[in-house]
């Protein structure tokens, strides 16, 4: 089997020069997106990764001297599956996500009218939402602007413990880390070359910390609070 327009893909330099600098351009992105920690820039990768691959996949032709009618059917296999699968598969990926995992945590936890809470939104001017969710293993966590709280965490917390938690999450609201996080597992499972990227995950976390302490004055309660939860 010879793959004609993969062969003339890679023997035009016209061509090549097209895909050799949306590549760069993709590694480039990926490289800003460590720096930054912007999303957008993940998806920049992913659209200058994916270029050159519908790129083939439009020019891709299956020649078979033995079975003339095999022709057809493995154009439709390589050039078909990526041309229609993949971008449903991302767009699936990205409404579901987006639009169906935090509506489906709402129903999971229950919304807490906190003074504390209430307090600490005042105080750094974050707008965010507090939901309780009946688990007795302590959690926390945060989806777009709404911060999830195990009822385990009430239970072994201190009240500046705990709040040292809300300033944690709060941050997490600011930075919007949990897109930023859903982002790169999206990328990750879409580009090849995302793969061999780390998450800014652990930089985000001492991040948060910083701010929890930076709030409060001290690192006590952090680190308490750390140390109770692990």
């Amino acid at each position: 089997m010879v793959v004609d327009g993969v062969v003339a893909l890679l023997t035009n330099p016209t061509k090549m020069l097209v895909v050799t600098v949306s590549l760069l351009i993709a590694m480039a992105s990926l490289i800003a997106w460590k720096r930054y920690n912007k999303p957008w820039l993940l998806f920049a990768h992913l659209v200058f990764v994916l270029s050159p691959l519908f790129y083939i996949a439009l020019s891709v032709n299956c020649s078979m001297k033995f079975v003339e009618g095999l022709l057809a059917w493995c154009t439709f296999v390589f050039a078909k599956a990526i041309l229609y699968v993949l971008p449903f598969a991302l767009s699936f990926a990205l409404i579901g996500g987006v639009f169906i995992l935090p509506r489906a945590y709402r129903f999971v936890g229950k919304p807490l009218d906190s003074a504390l809470f209430n307090k600490l939104l005042r105080k750094t001017g974050i707008v965010a939402e507090l939901f309780l969710i009946n688990k007795g293993v302590p959690q926390a966590f945060t989806l777009g602007k709404r911060v999830f709280v195990s009822v385990g965490m009430f239970d072994v917390l201190s009240q500046k413990e705990l709040e040292a938690v809300l300033l944690h999450e709060l941050h997490h609201v600011k930075s919007g880390a949990s897109w930023n996080k859903f982002s790169h597992g999206i990328v990750r499972a879409f580009s090849p070359i995302a793969w061999f990227s780390s998450s800014s995950v652990a930089r985000e976390e001492m991040a948060a910390d910083s701010f929890a302490a930076r709030v409060q004055k001290t690192w006590k309660f952090v680190r308490c609070a750390r140390n109770k939860v692990r």
